[in-house]
């Protein structure tokens, strides 16, 4: 008796769908880097009490160049374009809050201006980025 062996030229495996969800993975890891290591270049301040809060939620992220510029994530904005972004946001999201990363050489007054314009949109849980 003789036996047929399978012939295996017949059955094609389709990986169309696989390639498709690795170059979708492959975009989202791409896009995800980028907005993770997109920040404005300052010099973070050390600080020997330096602390991690317990309970960061979720802040806009406010950056202060030494020059005294002022970006929201990588778009600069003046003090009055900061107050009403900061307004609307707080509208949206009552428990909103800020995290201001201003550079070491920035001077004091560029960064009560920033937290000045934080408070008159109603916006006071202010964090400062710094090292320990």
């Amino acid at each position: 008796m003789k036996t047929k062996t399978p012939d295996l030229t017949d059955e094609k495996v389709d990986l169309t769908s696989m390639i498709d969800v690795v170059f979708l993975l492959i975009i989202f890891f791409m896009v995800i880097a980028v907005q993770l290591t997109s920040k404005i270049e300052v010099e973070i301040p050390k600080a020997d009490k330096a602390k991690i809060p317990k309970e960061t939620g979720r802040r806009m992220e406010v950056s202060i160049k030494e020059d005294g510029s002022v970006y929201v994530g990588l778009v600069p904005h003046s003090l009055e374009e900061l107050a009403s972004r900061v307004q609307q946001d707080k509208v949206l999201m009552p428990d909103f809050k800020i995290y201001i990363r201003a550079d070491l050489n920035t001077p004091h007054e560029y960064v009560r201006d920033v937290m000045q314009a934080c408070a008159d949109s109603g916006v006071y849980d202010i964090i400062f980025a710094t090292f320990q």
